[in-house]
């Protein structure tokens, strides 16, 4: 059904492309969560002041299907969202002359698009940490989906010279659609102005959390239902709170696979998962708590404490592309008493984390997004 639902996306696009290419319409399309506020809004507000004529398309799928209503609302909200999707959307990235994405979009199978279009994947992490994509995936319609459509791919962003080979195995393809021009979203963290305005925003939905010392813990899905049950129960949080005591406060941001099925007590810790912006939450947090989530690349260049407490790392079987002992950028924690210990030591490990920084990072100058852009927009690239 999922390939028959491709084709059909495929087939209306060719027939949307009868009417050319748009050279001012940029698409920007959150394949990758609902938040406008990673990589694509850097990118937008660039391409905006450098060309106030363009013409933005933004939109994101989660949004597209956010199905609303019960019964026969709902029935017209689906019609709608399919609308939407098959018909609204696929015009637009049919006819566009920038298209931008973050993360893989499946029905490009099936999408030729024109030679004077660019395709971006901008992707939604940084660095290569956790296998993923194509390094991991089993499932043979998604593998074949996933390595065909990205051949559509003009333009692969990544963070450094040194991850352009795991980017090439995870997207199926070549080094020479590869470029490690930096990722935009970590411009923020050389702009004191978004950072100030970053910490006033959360604060200002949360006051009562000024002067707080604040754990944030951000998980990453396990592969089954019942493993990704068993996140809060490996993490007692009611526990964790008990121990670090009052002048400490838990943030919680749990992936979205696993948000819906898990309930978090708002007496012991605060759910962040909805949150609009995640950076918001490493800005005013003291101490990230993390397993095997990409979060703690960025947040690594706060150069505060990070402990992981990958308490399932035998039986986790994802993978990593570097050594996970070697090159993590903080102490390693497999029970709950020995995270917490560490989270009271409140101790950043420099030189760990330093090591890490130059694994998934080159150049860091907070110029990252004129670099994609001025790629992008170039006549010759």
């Amino acid at each position: 059904m999922k390939k028959i639902g491709y084709i059909v996306y495929g087939i209306l696009f060719h027939i949307f492309r009868i009417f050319g290419v748009n050279q001012k319409k940029v698409v920007l399309f959150m394949v990758h969560n609902c938040h406008f506020k990673g990589n694509l809004n850097f990118i937008y507000e660039e391409m905006r002041q450098r060309d106030p004529s363009l013409q933005f398309v933004i939109t994101s799928k989660k949004e597209i299907f956010a199905l609303k209503g019960a019964g026969v609302a709902k029935v017209f909200s689906l019609i709608r969202a399919t609308w939407r999707f098959y018909v609204v959307l696929n015009f637009h990235l049919a006819t566009a002359k920038y298209i931008f994405l973050n993360d893989n979009f499946q029905p490009m199978v099936y999408m030729n698009f024109s030679k004077e279009a660019k395709v971006v994947q901008l992707w939604h992490g940084v660095g290569a940490f956790k296998r993923f994509g194509l390094s991991t995936e089993t499932i043979p319609l998604n593998r074949m989906c996933t390595e065909k459509g990205n051949k559509r791919l003009t333009h692969l962003i990544v963070s450094c010279p040194q991850v352009i080979g795991h980017y090439a195995e995870a997207f199926g393809v070549s080094g020479d659609v590869i470029f490690p021009d930096g990722v935009p979203v970590t411009d923020y963290y050389f702009d004191e102005e978004r950072k100030a305005k970053g910490r006033e925003r959360f604060y200002e939905k949360y006051p009562e959390l000024k002067g707080k010392k604040i754990l944030l813990y951000t998980p990453t899905f396990r592969k089954t239902l019942e493993e990704n049950l068993q996140l809060l129960t490996h993490f007692d949080y009611k526990e964790v709170k008990k121990q670090l005591g009052e002048e400490w406060e838990i943030l919680i941001r749990l992936h979205p696979q696993v948000h819906e099925a898990l309930t978090i007590d708002p007496v012991y810790a605060y759910d962040m998962t909805e949150y609009d912006d995640v950076k918001d939450l490493y800005l005013v947090s003291n101490t990230l708590v993390n397993d095997y989530s990409s979060t703690m690349v960025e947040y690594a260049l706060l150069g505060k404490p990070i402990v992981l407490y990958p308490y399932d790392f035998e039986e986790y079987d994802r993978g990593f592309y570097c050594d996970y002992k070697l090159y993590a950028p903080g102490p390693i924690t497999y029970t709950l008493e020995d995270m917490i210990a560490h989270v009271k030591e409140e101790k950043a490990d420099t030189k760990a984390i330093q090591n890490f920084i130059e694994v998934h990072y080159g150049v860091r100058d907070g110029q990252a997004t004129k670099r994609v852009v001025d790629r992008v927009m170039s006549q010759e690239s």
